[in-house]
């Protein structure tokens, strides 16, 4: 059996992508643990070192942290908008073998057995492997292509 289907990677579809994904990746939450880290060397500095460029600068680095994470979504999506890729038209291949995905810049493929975990989100399904996560929108799959993905990837 032979599943096809196409999309476009274009700005809707990365905004999706990162919505879906964020919270089941590791950047979910801010690195709480390297911000304190950061604000009390930096305190240190000022007062213990009495070195107040060293102190504000591991301050201000803490805060560019802090405003890095509160951005990550657009400059994400910036990012993916840059590519090259952005804006083709990706074709999504479903067989007995994995999942191949097809455009004019890349060509790969997610086999069945490298799928450790498939995640239902509310707009799509999140395909964990050891590399990483692949996301796929519900908008473009059919319920039989829905159902194979499950059924493969479980196996």
């Amino acid at each position: 059996m032979t599943l096809t289907t196409t999309y476009t990677l274009d700005k809707p579809y990365f905004y999706e992508c990162f919505d879906e994904s964020v919270a089941h990746s590791k950047r979910a939450q801010p690195k709480y643990f390297l911000l304190a880290l950061l604000v009390a060397l930096g305190l240190f500095g000022i007062y213990g070192l009495d070195d107040h460029y060293l102190g504000s600068f591991l301050i201000m680095v803490a805060v560019l942290e802090c405003i890095a994470f509160y951005y990550r979504r657009p400059w994400w999506v910036t990012r993916q908008m840059l590519s090259k890729a952005s804006g083709s038209e990706v074709t999504l291949t479903f067989d007995e073998e994995g999942i191949k995905s097809s455009n004019f810049y890349k060509n790969t493929q997610l086999l069945w057995s490298d799928i450790n975990e498939v995640i239902t989100t509310e707009r799509g399904i999140l395909l964990k492997n050891k590399k990483g996560m692949q996301y796929i929108s519900k908008h473009i799959l059919t319920a039989e292509t829905l159902n194979f993905i499950h059924k493969k990837a479980t196996q």
